[in-house]
């Protein structure tokens, strides 16, 4: 049973839990799900590349990932801002928080798997694209080609989740 079941209060619902979400996110949030995100790629790489790995730190009031590589037999280090890596996932995280809202609790946690799956997969591959930016090409290429297509990927979640639930349409009578 949803808890919300009238289309009146269903989008200031999702407005207020992307508000609450977006600002937790300012304060504290987004560096813990970095963590995660450096975690995940971690655990990636050293089944991959056993001399790469990805750190977090902090640098002006900034948080950054730090690369650690091996460039040409010599170990390198370069620093990557965040960007638009991380900020989408403010986008799946409220979808995800309403739609515990707008259906039954099977669906919703069904849902939440897929799409926080996919989308933290996706992260984890980009991550280690990231970590050969300086080493090839292509992995350049691929990095700056979908640095800031995780709004879309986000977007195309919850479009995808709209056609399997539409949470917003009337329901039949």
């Amino acid at each position: 049973m949803a808890i919300l079941s009238s289309n009146t209060f269903k989008f200031p619902v999702l407005i207020i839990i992307t508000l609450l979400i977006y600002i937790g996110w300012h304060n504290r949030l987004e560096p813990v799900y970095a963590r995660i995100l450096v975690g995940g790629t971690n655990i990636a790489l050293n089944i991959v590349k056993t001399d790469t790995s990805v750190g977090l730190e902090k640098e002006k009031n900034t948080w950054q990932f730090r690369i650690q590589t091996r460039i040409d037999g010599r170990r390198a280090s370069f620093p990557q801002v965040f960007g638009g890596l991380l900020q989408p996932f403010v986008i799946v995280l409220s979808w995800q928080l309403f739609l515990f809202m707008a259906l039954n609790p099977k669906q919703a946690l069904q849902s939440l798997w897929v799409n926080v799956g996919i989308y933290y997969l996706l992260q984890i591959i980009f991550m280690i694209f990231l970590t050969g930016y300086h080493t090839s090409e292509l992995q350049q290429f691929i990095y700056v080609m979908f640095v800031d297509s995780f709004y879309i990927i986000a977007l195309v979640l919850i479009l995808k989740d709209n056609m399997l639930y539409p949470v917003f349409m009337k329901p039949r009578k």
